[in-house]
């Protein structure tokens, strides 16, 4: 794509948007519903022009593919500001050509009001869905390794004013991406910082999830804790490097934009955390106290830690007790869950996956224990949130692989087959994260549990994993298929009869793009996949943008 017909885009693009906020301002002094509305319409377009003007000042840095993306990202973006346009003018044409009647004085001037709110919804509406898809493409953008990057980033970030707090992709996109730019690799003074002292936490348990609510005694505010295990083989340098790069850069993140709570820190442990009994009903326990040598901030080069505590922020307006694993909801909520909440969850663990990748890692844990849901209250209704956890099998995507695995059902069903069981046969990538993703995205769609436990009231620390109805089903599966009894032949087996579900019982439930998506998924790393695949010599930057375009994408186009 040739940088000079994007940035016409670019040109093209600011003169719609400044056309709508012209026709916009004629309702300045309109009524308070409709003046709140107005406000949002300009909040929407002062971030997308700050973007889209800095991606028309860096096009040339970009290759083939992410060119492809935004032309076409930014022709869409083009042809909603002229549907805007078009939408306000005839809201204004209409109210100014009704007959002048008296007797209908009061009726013309609600109608006027009702057609100027929902021209303003559908406006704010189609920015908003159009950012969202724009978003990914954008962090993909910044992410490039260029200084032009950093200088245009100063540069607009300098101009506008400034904001009070954390940056926040809607508050102050240029400010986060600035930030977010910078820890792609993060300074040792940077990664120094991440580390925290160890102290006294009361706990609760998270049914079903392995990540767990934490706080100091006497503090109010709980967080969120992941605890990695360093294991008798991995080497504890390299994984406290880890540790100290993914804090850094979660540091950065904005939960609500990238499905990825913010990260305070990280805590190293020289010894194993006391287990936890189940906390129900908000019951609290505290652990053993710390030893001396555990009271300070440990320095660099001590490499005795077994284990290590990653601390995450709950977002403002969302309490502890609000989250739930989405293991939880598929095993205890209503059979009947709506279309449109399970298209919203299948996005924003997309989303989560895309930007865990865009950081420059892998996952290696993608479930429904990883996942955290909660539904809050939003103007009139309420919003859900998802955000991705489970962070204890992560690693940097270029570091070493340890090859490890076990053979448990509930953690190879979500596995490709070449990475079942305790010795894998390939090396850990973003494509069996996307494997992962394929899984869950299946489950969510049908609303079915593919792992049980034996007390489904229980929570994640109380209760086992047990073989259930889906283990069953594949049990029958293979029967009819004759398998082979060899290892290999049932890994595979089990990636083809969760393709065949996609294909067969998701379309009927979730139609066919999402269908599409699944399929895709998994069977990612297919050598006849149309969708994915391509010289892995082309590294994570193709993988990512291979993914916007399948996955993100059509995600995003499924109406509900």
């Amino acid at each position: 794509m040739d940088p000079v017909t994007i940035i016409g885009l670019v040109q093209t693009c600011y003169l719609a948007g400044v056309k709508v906020i012209e026709i916009c301002s004629a309702w300045k002094n309109a009524a308070t519903e409709v003046q709140s509305r107005v406000i949002a319409v300009e909040a929407c377009w002062h971030k997308t022009q700050l973007q889209v003007k800095l991606v028309g000042n860096i096009t040339s840095l970009m290759g083939a593919e992410l060119s492809q993306m935004m032309d076409e990202i930014l022709r869409e973006l083009f042809h909603k500001l002229s549907e805007a346009a078009s939408t306000l003018q005839n809201v204004i044409q209409r109210a100014s050509t009704s007959k002048p009647n008296v007797f209908r004085f009061r009726f013309r001037a609600k109608a006027a009001w009702v057609w100027e709110k929902e021209a303003l919804d559908s406006v704010i509406c189609d920015l908003e869905e159009w950012q969202r898809r724009y978003d990914p493409t954008w962090f993909l953008v910044i992410k490039l390794a260029s200084p032009l990057v950093d200088v245009e980033l100063a540069k607009a970030a300098a101009a506008e004013p400034k904001i009070q707090g954390v940056p926040t992709a809607a508050r102050n996109p240029l400010a986060l991406a600035e930030r977010v730019r910078k820890v792609q690799s993060p300074t040792t003074e940077q990664m120094k910082s991440v580390f925290l002292p160890s102290s006294d936490m009361e706990w609760m348990d998270i049914p079903f999830s392995e990540a767990k609510g934490g706080r100091r005694p006497q503090e109010a505010r709980w967080y969120i804790v992941d605890t990695i295990e360093v294991g008798e083989a991995a080497r504890v340098r390299d994984v406290a490097q880890d540790v100290r790069v993914l804090a850094a850069k979660l540091a950065q993140a904005d939960p609500l934009a990238f499905g990825l709570l913010n990260c305070k820190g990280a805590i190293p442990l020289r010894q194993q955390p006391v287990s936890q009994p189940a906390a129900q009903n908000a019951e609290l326990t505290a652990p053993a106290p710390p030893s001396r040598a555990r009271s300070r901030s440990p320095g660099p080069g001590q490499n005795d830690y077994t284990h290590f505590q990653i601390i995450f922020r709950i977002p403002d307006g969302i309490q502890l007790e609000d989250l739930q694993s989405l293991r939880q909801l598929l095993l205890n909520s209503d059979a009947q869950m709506s279309l449109s909440r399970k298209v919203h969850m299948a996005r924003e663990l997309s989303k989560a996956v895309h930007y865990v990748h865009t950081l420059a890692f892998v996952h290696k844990n993608i479930r429904p224990e990883s996942v955290l849901c909660c539904e809050v209250p939003e103007g009139t209704g309420t919003r859900s949130h998802s955000f991705l956890v489970g962070f204890d099998a992560f690693r940097a995507v270029d570091a070493g692989s340890l090859m490890g695995g076990d053979m448990s059902w509930a953690g190879n069903v979500y596995r490709h087959p070449s990475r079942q069981g305790a010795d894998p046969s390939q090396k850990y990538k973003m494509y069996h994260d996307i494997y992962s993703l394929g899984v869950c995205l299946l489950e969510i769609g049908l609303w079915e549990s593919f792992v049980e436990y034996e007390d489904t009231q229980g929570t994640g620390g109380a209760s086992r994993a047990k073989f259930g109805k889906t283990y069953n089903d594949f049990g029958a599966w293979c029967q009819r298929q004759k398998l082979a009894p060899s290892f290999d032949a049932v890994a595979t087996g089990l990636k083809e009869y969760l393709v065949e579900q996609a294909k067969t019982r998701l379309a009927p439930r979730m139609g066919d793009r999402y269908s599409q998506v699944v399929a895709a998924c998994l069977t990612c790393l297919d050598d006849d996949n149309d969708s994915f695949g391509g010289p892995e010599e082309q590294g994570e930057g193709h993988v990512a943008v291979q993914f916007v375009e399948v996955v993100l994408k059509t995600l995003d186009k499924i109406c509900v």
